[in-house]
């Protein structure tokens, strides 16, 4: 449910960004876009915490400064907190422009929406990589909690088996 709240707060920005053609102007500039403008900052920055906290796991951003066990695949990564950075910080920009993207000035500027398609798909890879190491990285930790958990009982079976303190 909340998962559905973050796609939600995409339909005002769509439904906002349509409406531009079909109000006057003045609506427009008077009404109409300071509630463009705040449903976009809303959706952009929620869909930014999602990627953040849900997605990615980068919970307040403890990942960044505490590298614990790193796996095979996010071995090039861990360690370098400039990648997380960046990654962090390009994500929240390209969150953005996917609202600029659906301004009415730009359906002519065919270029400038190229770019910004170009950048979402890179904001898409960009979120997709980091998402399957999330997942990696659960996975590992749960296959390794596992084989903890089965050496303990192991271990107190034998401790119990060996022991001499056995009173009956």
């Amino acid at each position: 449910m909340i998962s559905a709240l973050k796609y939600s707060t995409a339909v005002p920005v769509i439904f906002l960004s349509a409406l531009k053609y079909h109000v006057f102007p003045e609506k427009w500039t008077n009404f109409y876009r300071p509630l463009w403008l705040i449903s976009s900052v809303l959706n952009s920055s929620y869909s930014f915490y999602w990627d953040l906290t849900r997605d990615w796991d980068l919970s307040c951003f403890t990942r960044i400064f505490k590298f614990s066990r790193p796996n095979l695949f996010s071995y090039l990564l861990y360690g370098r907190k400039w990648v997380y950075v960046w990654v962090i910080g390009s994500n929240l920009i390209l969150r953005c422009t996917w609202t600029y993207k659906l301004s009415a000035h730009l359906r002519h500027n065919y270029l400038t929406v190229f770019a910004i398609t170009a950048l979402e798909i890179f904001r898409r890879f960009q979120w997709a990589f980091f998402r399957v190491e999330n997942e990696w990285n659960k996975l590992n930790s749960s296959k390794s909690n596992i084989q903890l958990a089965a050496n303990d009982i192991i271990n107190e079976d034998a401790k119990l088996l060996v022991s001499s303190d056995h009173n009956i």
